[in-house]
């Protein structure tokens, strides 16, 4: 269960390996999606959910990466939670998407973990055990130990080295992020949802989960505690690339001293007006590469700019010639890279992708630009630093080979870890902190006690000093 282009392609990964293993997958989507990987060439079997058509998922996330590239996050912001909240429910309540699927009777169920909590709910609903999927890992809910003093909080462009200023403002994040509920949906959706069964909050299925295929992995963040029943699975998207159309490998060929790569993701179709003439002209400037865009609905060539409303891009960064990924910072992009070793400029939008950013940043893989405010001139130099610098190219080539030089592809490593636990459960890593009440796993109950005693303590020495300065009065 997933209906975003960017999150679908990790789960069909996975899928072929498990398929090896002798399991048979079905992928509950949207129509719409289902034409789009027929399409692309997937032949993988579905079940249609008509109401995933009506908030379909890549519209509303469309519509919010619009909005942000206009400069008005909190509407984005505000807009997506909307959305997503009309998904859940629209999907929750679709009675006889419910029946198709209990009617198959399956065995398990693979949900995405982002962006709502309604696949997990559902899965509770059908009595299905399930493994969870996602791109990041939330402390709160995983129950992570998680120290703000070095760990940068969810979505955060901090780095594992802060400032005291910074420490202060990751630790507020992190206290609000403990408070906050879960979104998109405020109320528990098993009180309106699955009243046949006990009330339980949203985090508390959430933790149901057997395990959770992270992916992630440590070249794209800062070290940090992973918990026993996570596995860190990154780059599950990425794959070998292929041969180019003959005429994108003329015009890849034809340069002179290689090319540049620039896609801000398949959501964003074309790219603000001012800032694709920005940065055509800055491409214009550099004549000794040639430019591959994805942008607008026609092909056009200006100069060493070609621009195409869909390119191959994992093809086009395994090729020989590329020398520079100009990219969003979003996780299947940036997996790809580093799976062909390609440095980058990241020019973050939002979400997930400032925090993408600042590791790219700060290991020295490539570097951060202001995607609202940046110069033709500094777009110029920089692309000509990091394109001819071997100090990224060399960063990113030796990260490239501790990726690959794994005894398993991600995919391969996520379809072992669901293997095991279909046929061996997960009592074997699962941390007894997923089944405690919060207040127990905070120690809140034990601060409490310890102030409970300690101001107990002080009251009782007033007490004795108290009755000690009287007995002395009176002496």
């Amino acid at each position: 269960m997933a209906q975003s282009k960017s999150h679908m392609l990790p789960m069909i990964a996975i899928s072929k390996e498990l398929e090896k293993l002798n399991h048979s997958i079905t992928f509950a989507v949207a129509s719409r999606m289902n034409t789009d990987l027929i399409n692309d060439g997937f032949n993988i079997s579905t079940i249609i959910a008509k109401s995933l058509d009506q908030f379909y998922f890549e519209d509303i996330i469309r519509e919010m990466v619009e909005t942000m590239m206009s400069g008005a996050k909190i509407t984005a912001l505000t807009e997506w939670l909307k959305g997503t909240n009309a998904l859940c429910h629209g999907y929750l309540n679709d009675t006889a998407h419910v029946h198709e699927l209990a009617a198959h009777q399956f065995d398990y169920a693979i949900v995405d973990y982002a962006p709502t909590l309604c696949y997990s709910v559902m899965a509770y609903k059908l009595n299905l055990p399930f493994i969870s999927l996602g791109a990041f890992i939330d402390p709160s809910v995983n129950r992570v130990p998680f120290n703000p003093s070095y760990m940068p909080t969810l979505f955060s462009s901090f780095t594992d080295k802060m400032t005291f200023r910074e420490r202060i403002i990751n630790t507020v994040r992190y206290i609000l992020l403990l408070l906050r509920p879960s979104v998109p949906s405020f109320e528990t959706l098993s009180e309106r949802y699955v009243p046949e069964k006990q009330r339980v909050s949203n985090e508390e299925i959430k933790q149901m989960s057997l395990i959770y295929i992270a992916d992630n992995d440590m070249l794209l963040e800062f070290p940090h505690p992973v918990p026993s029943n996570v596995v860190m699975c990154g780059g599950l998207a990425a794959a070998p690339a292929i041969k180019l159309p003959d005429k994108l490998n003329d015009f890849v060929e034809n340069s002179s001293d290689g090319i540049v790569v620039v896609s801000f993701g398949s959501i964003i179709k074309t790219l603000p007006s001012e800032t694709l003439s920005k940065m055509i002209e800055a491409f214009n400037m550099v004549t000794n590469l040639n430019f591959v865009v994805a942008t607008g609905k026609e092909v056009m060539n200006v100069k060493n700019v070609l621009m195409l409303p869909w390119i191959p891009q994992n093809d086009l960064l395994g090729h020989s010639k590329t020398k520079l990924f100009i990219t969003h910072g979003g996780k299947s992009s940036v997996f790809e890279a580093l799976h062909h070793g390609v440095p980058m400029i990241v020019f973050p939008i939002g979400v997930d992708q400032p925090a993408n950013a600042a590791v790219i940043t700060a290991k020295h893989y490539g570097i951060t630009m202001d995607f609202y405010h940046f110069t033709i001139q500094d777009l110029v130099e920089i692309i000509r630093n990091i394109a001819f610098n071997d100090q990224f190219k060399s960063n990113i080539m030796r990260a490239s080979t501790i990726f690959h030089s794994r005894p398993q592809t991600p995919s391969e490593r996520a379809a072992y870890w669901i293997n095991l636990v279909t046929k061996y459960g997960n009592e074997h890593f699962r941390h007894s902190s997923l089944d405690m009440p919060w207040y127990s796993f905070y120690l809140v109950d034990v601060l409490i006690t310890f102030i409970t005693i300690g101001f107990s303590s002080v009251m009782c020495l007033q007490w004795i000093c108290c009755r000690a300065k009287r007995k002395h009065k009176q002496e």
